[in-house]
């Protein structure tokens, strides 16, 4: 009642001020190596396979299953990249966040060090997977991480940077892959293949002295550390008492007392309706991310492949970064449907635009299909790639938000098997009507998100399951009503947690 007390004199007011520090952006960066960990293995074999060099020494450029070899290399990259999703969901609910991203890191490391040193193609296939594993691990955990640990009003910026720092990692594949091209000698894509190393290993070293998510301590009755890490994160100079840190914390420890009691299989998730709901909606969402042509719209466009992908890498970085700006001022599923809209009809111009002019000389339709390319990846990742993650964590209940981040980049390494198996056959065969599926798909996402997805914005993550359906899940409600000074109502609930109140209070007070 203490904290009631408190916010009804006024003294925790708390609306539209800053609830992290120096301290909290640094550890988000540091931590997001582990996306960097994801991004530059994911795009450095787009630049290995251009390297001559590799092609003779692996024997590609006189097998007669060339092109089959290829799509083995970037299909089982995917296919560990499944593995290592759902290992990603046992391994930070049983051993937390930290140790799945220490996993992660490890398995990048090693398996970059042997693909580096691979001596024939069937080993450089092999490891492709465990790299696979490895990468989408830290996909998975990195995003959860600092999604448990930013407060709500600032959630979509923060977890926007694990989207940067994976788009930093394809910018630097890029670069280093094109400069490699142009160095000479037998060996030179192996440079490019080693330095991703450079990423986890730097992670592991400073793993120790990274918190954990309070949320998993709590959940392991490791309460006295979980309130230290808040403390520490969350401060704020003009609140020298650490109230707003404690209100946290209390609506923290008093639902996860809660979500304990709840059963975590995946066969929960999808016999209970609420459960079930937020599967589909994070499924569908991944599954229309990469339906939308963002793995194969790049494929035509250039001579110079090389070049383009490393321009066109370097634009979305550029984006994702202006998107840190306003994420967390307008509606969730607003600009999620927005990017779909927008993603379609740049869809809709690049196939009308290559249907015509593809082979032809018309240098001012050519240069307009590429232009269309790059107004594409603006748009996607303005509105797209960084809220695909921070959305999927605010949909899904502290007990579950593992297996939720599973589900959904699980469906993401499936459909990318689909697609970049298929792409290379249908563009051959039926060349631009390729995008009509791309079309299709990206219309939909766009009329799902904005007709079915329940906004979260400022939402804290204790609250979302009410918007599901299971208020009778949601401990403690914390609303602060802006501009009237106190609280908006108070009553009491009966969930199986001592002395548990429903009040409005300082949700927006992050």
């Amino acid at each position: 009642m203490a904290i009631l007390k408190r916010m009804e004199s006024g003294s925790n007011v708390e609306h539209g001020r800053r609830h992290f520090t120096g301290f909290s952006i640094f550890c988000i960066f540091f931590m997001s190596l582990g996306s960097m960990s994801y991004g530059y293995p994911a795009a450095i074999i787009g630049t290995t396979l251009g390297q001559p060099s590799f092609l003779t020494y692996m024997g590609l450029d006189t097998a007669t299953n060339a092109s089959q070899l290829i799509g083995a290399i970037t299909a089982l990259f995917y296919a560990g990249g499944l593995v290592g999703s759902f290992c990603h969901g046992w391994m930070s609910n049983r051993f937390g966040r930290r140790a799945s991203i220490l996993g992660g890191a490890l398995m990048v490391l090693i398996s970059g060090a042997l693909l580096t040193g691979s001596v024939n193609i069937g080993m450089f296939i092999v490891f492709r997977f465990f790299n696979g594993w490895g990468a989408f691990q830290l996909l998975c955990t990195v995003p959860l991480w600092v999604t448990e640990i930013a407060p709500p009003t600032r959630r979509g910026m923060l977890v926007d940077i694990h989207a940067v720092m994976l788009n930093l990692g394809y910018v630097v594949a890029g670069y280093i892959g094109h400069g490699f091209y142009f160095y000479s000698g037998g060996n030179q894509w192996r440079g490019p293949m080693a330095l991703q190393m450079l990423f986890p290993f730097i992670l592991i070293c400073g793993l120790w002295w990274m918190p954990e998510s309070p949320r998993w301590l709590l959940s392991k009755d490791r309460a006295d550390e979980a309130w230290a890490v808040v403390q520490r994160l969350h401060v704020n100079p003009t609140d020298p008492n650490d109230h707003f840190a404690e209100d946290e914390f209390d609506q923290m420890r008093r639902q996860i007392e809660l979500d304990r009691t709840f059963k975590t299989s995946y066969k929960e998730i999808f016999t209970r309706p609420s459960y079930r709901k937020r599967a589909l909606i994070t499924m569908f969402l991944t599954y229309s991310l990469m339906s939308s042509g963002v793995l194969v719209i790049n494929r035509f466009g250039t001579l110079d492949v090389l070049l383009f992908l490393t321009g066109w890498t370097s634009c979305a970085f550029v984006f994702n970064i202006v998107a840190i700006a306003f994420v967390d001022r307008v509606l969730r599923n607003r600009p999620i449907a927005l990017g779909f809209f927008v993603c379609t009809c740049t869809l809709i111009v690049e196939a009308a635009l290559q249907a015509n002019f593809l082979n032809s000389n018309n240098k001012g339709a050519l240069g307009a299909a590429v232009a269309i390319t790059y107004l594409y990846v603006v748009c996607y990742s303005l509105f797209l790639d960084g809220p695909t993650y921070f959305y999927i964590g605010e949909i899904w209940p502290t007990h579950l938000r593992a297996q939720g981040y599973s589900l959904g980049l699980g469906m993401l390494c499936l459909t990318q098997i689909i697609w970049s198996q298929a792409a290379p056959t249908a563009f051959a065969t039926i060349g631009w009507t390729y995008y009509i599926f791309f079309v299709i798909f990206a219309a939909l996402g766009c009329v799902v998100s904005l007709l079915l997805f329940p906004d979260t914005l400022h939402k804290p993550l204790e609250e979302t399951a009410a918007m599901f359906g299971d208020e009778e899940e949601v401990v403690t409600f914390q609303r602060y009503a802006a501009g009237k000074g106190g609280l908006e109502g108070v009553s009491t609930e009966k969930p199986p947690v001592p002395d548990c109140e429903r009040t409005q209070g300082v949700a927006n007070a992050y």
